[in-house]
């Protein structure tokens, strides 16, 4: 994909972007719900095309310049960023602009000597640092699904954004976590599907994956994105969805997941969890690799790689604990944590 972006100097120039190394376009989870006459109401899907587009659409409000860049070891800082998608450095980033630096002045030194000698324009070390690759190469997405509703579709006319105003926004989770606990109820239906993941060149790793389960009782699915990027930062960010097949309390006074910890001791019980009612949990947690060890986890990248975790000494905590331990970021302003979406 490539765009025209303006610079602070008002000159255009072209940022091209690259989708992962293995993008799954014919993967897809799609939930479509049926109206009272019958016909499609609304849809629920998840498609690594729909994310690969909305992180797209964020580099419009990236400046498409490295002085902007932000630096690896102060992630909290208010550095240029637009709905969690940011060009990060690598780890040896600086050594890499020093080489390029040396290059361009021996390229400079060189047409000073010659003066009639006609230069390359688009040798990348004549031409400085590039910006035609500089975008987010950890795909970084801020996708929390895609919901097709008609009647809000035709008042907004959004679907461009994956209609993310459709959602309402609730206080605290909705989401009876306490059916997903019940052990007595049997899963009809699993599955994982895997939209996108990428080695980063080597310098990591990312991955956007959705899994889903059908119990008697509701259905639930969890997408997360998870992006390592070796001595640099640790990202997660998780969508939760659910709907219940009936009415259902849900605790009261307590957030999110937390409920998992305390519902199956205490049954505060004080709001209902709506039948036809998706419900939906967003988290976004991220840390830089300098916190990790202050966080009291693993600094070694071996230990993020969910095939050691849990096989070895680096790691005996599996990965997904680990995530639930990195601290909680904010969410973009259009994303509210908690929120629903009546589907008849």
């Amino acid at each position: 994909a490539e765009s025209n972006l303006s610079t602070k100097t008002g000159k255009k120039s072209m940022r091209r972007l690259c989708v992962p190394e293995i993008t799954f376009l014919d993967a897809f989870l799609s939930l479509q719900f049926d109206g009272r006459d019958g016909e499609k109401n609304s849809e629920l899907k998840f498609t690594a095309g729909d994310a690969l587009v909305e992180w797209a659409e964020a580099h419009r409000y990236l400046e498409c310049s490295h002085s902007n860049q932000i630096n690896s070891n102060r992630l909290n800082s208010h550095y240029q960023t637009f709905r969690g998608v940011s060009i990060l450095k690598t780890i040896d980033a600086d050594a890499w602009a020093n080489r390029v630096a040396r290059g361009k002045e021996r390229v400079e030194d060189s047409a000073n000597s010659h003066p009639n000698s006609e230069g390359n324009g688009n040798d990348p070390v004549s031409s400085g640092t590039s910006t035609e690759f500089f975008y987010d190469w950890t795909f970084a997405s801020p996708y929390a699904g895609t919901i097709h509703c008609p009647s809000n579709e035709h008042k907004h006319n959004s679907a461009r954004n994956n209609n993310r105003q459709i959602w309402k926004s609730l206080p605290q989770s909705h989401i009876p976590f306490h059916l997903l606990q019940d052990t007595s109820q049997p899963i009809l239906l699993f599955d994982d599907i895997m939209l996108y993941e990428d080695d980063l060149h080597d310098n990591g790793e990312v991955s956007l994956n959705v899994k889903l389960r059908v119990m008697p009782t509701c259905w639930y699915i969890l997408q997360r994105l998870f992006v390592r990027v070796d001595y640099v930062c640790i990202k997660c960010r998780e969508v939760r969805i659910c709907c219940s097949f009936e009415d259902v309390p849900i605790a009261s006074g307590v957030d999110g997941l937390q409920k998992q910890k305390t519902q199956s001791t205490q049954q505060n019980f004080g709001k209902i969890a709506k039948s036809n009612t998706i419900y939906r949990d967003v988290t976004w947690r991220e840390a830089a690799w300098e916190e990790l060890g202050e966080l009291g986890l693993p600094k070694d990248p071996k230990a993020w790689r969910d095939e050691n975790v849990g096989n070895n000494a680096l790691s005996p905590i599996p990965l997904a604990a680990l995530l639930m331990k990195l601290p909680l970021v904010s969410l973009p302003n259009d994303m509210p944590a908690f929120s629903y979406v009546e589907i008849m």
